[in-house]
């Protein structure tokens, strides 16, 4: 499955409240959790599949895709992710960047080539784009980290001063509830740089934002076959 762009959106997220584990504790629904604490014995969370080279357990911070019907044991607590479509974007490119460390001596005169090793960390970040929007709270909150806000509603008047905050988003590569087919997605946790407004005098108001993708927050991409 080769998916276009139209198979892919972004999602901001919101953090509700814990389940916690205990006897005949499970989930309610099916969706995207952040493990809050894991059990230190006899934990009920899903298990590495001991058949895939290199592969290691869940550990707490990450965000994983459970199933409706998942137990949870005493010790264990999961964060629901409560995922809204940011509406007014177009675009997301996001690039990785590696690095190299260079670790050549006088050893490496005779070959006259340096030698290198790989830096155990690499940088992504891009420029997300799409249409100025009025009623967008995501696009006021990315605004709100760099301008001042008011808010009138018609009965108060709130001021949001200016504050950087980092944005949380899930970006689905491919969605797809056909059991039996792969769907991914891309946990997309990112620090704005950067917020360009465009006016022109015919034509859409433009927006964009430059970013990078923050490490603290376990970024990565996450693949599921769709059960039920």
């Amino acid at each position: 499955m080769k998916p276009a762009g139209k198979d892919g959106k972004l999602y901001s997220i919101a953090f509700k409240e814990a389940v916690t584990g205990g006897a005949s504790v499970t989930l309610d629904k099916s969706g995207f959790y952040k493990i809050k604490s894991i059990a230190s014995s006899a934990s009920s969370l899903p298990t590495k599949d001991s058949g895939i080279a290199g592969g290691e357990s869940i550990k707490v911070g990450q965000i994983v895709h459970l199933w409706k019907g998942q137990a949870l044991a005493a010790g264990d607590a999961v964060i629901p992710l409560e995922l809204t479509l940011v509406g007014f974007v177009k675009d997301v490119p996001n690039s990785l960047q590696g690095s190299s460390v260079d670790i050549s001596t006088q050893e490496n005169v005779e070959s006259g080539i340096r030698e290198w090793a790989e830096s155990a960390f690499s940088d992504g970040s891009g420029t997300i784009t799409g249409t100025f929007e009025t009623d967008s709270d995501a696009q006021r909150k990315l605004l709100n980290n760099f301008q001042e806000i008011t808010i009138d509603d018609g009965t108060h008047v709130t001021r949001l001063p200016a504050k950087k905050q980092h944005q949380d988003y899930m970006l689905s590569r491919r969605e797809t509830e056909i059991v039996g087919e792969t769907a991914v997605w891309e946990h997309f946790p990112v620090i704005v740089e950067s917020l360009t407004k465009d006016k022109p005098l015919d034509g859409e108001q433009s927006f964009s934002f430059a970013y990078k993708v923050d490490g603290g927050n376990f970024p990565g991409v996450i693949y599921y076959k769709v059960k039920e």
